[in-house]
């Protein structure tokens, strides 16, 4: 039986790890009773799952994930985070202080990357960009802005909307 469905006769039992292997001309060669509809089905599944795959996180990225999910949510607890990793909050911290950064260091680099995107690239009023950076109100965002910049949000948004005008013209 194997030997007809393999086409050969060379097959070893208990010879190590259990392995098939084909030369370049089998794998080049087409299947005997192969099905057209089939192949083409699978083709296009291939093609999609190819275009539309996202590439594997590794720790860190799967925080960032969990941390820009928490904020969309409102202001972000480190207890939040952690329950979207499926870790206590001690654990995610620990693992946080491996990386070599903390919950502050990273909120604080998320918030100040989405609201430096926001002030310069929308029309965006301030409360919402302090909600969509999950920060509980604007006073709270403008003091992270002048604690960055050494001036607040209004100046930011002022040379941000000025520098665009001059590419447009």
């Amino acid at each position: 039986m194997l030997a007809e469905v393999y086409g050969t006769r060379r097959i070893e039992f208990e010879a190590g790890p259990p392995a098939v292997t084909f030369s370049a001309a089998d794998a080049d060669a087409p299947f005997p009773r192969a099905d057209p509809a089939l192949a083409a089905i699978l083709d296009e599944h291939a093609r999609i799952t190819v275009a539309t795959a996202r590439p594997v996180l590794d720790w860190l990225g799967r925080f960032h994930l969990a941390l820009e999910a928490a904020v969309e949510a409102g202001p972000p607890e480190l207890g939040d985070v952690a329950r979207r990793l499926a870790m206590g909050p001690r654990t995610l911290q620990r693992r946080l202080s491996d990386e070599g950064t903390s919950w502050r260091d990273e909120l604080e680099r998320f918030r100040r990357q989405r609201v430096e995107h926001l002030l310069r690239e929308t029309s965006m009023t301030l409360e919402a960009i302090s909600a969509r950076s999950g920060y509980s109100d604007p006073r709270a965002l403008r003091r992270a802005v002048h604690r960055w910049y050494g001036r607040g949000p209004a100046a930011l948004w002022t040379s941000s909307r000025a520098g665009r005008a001059g590419r447009a013209g």
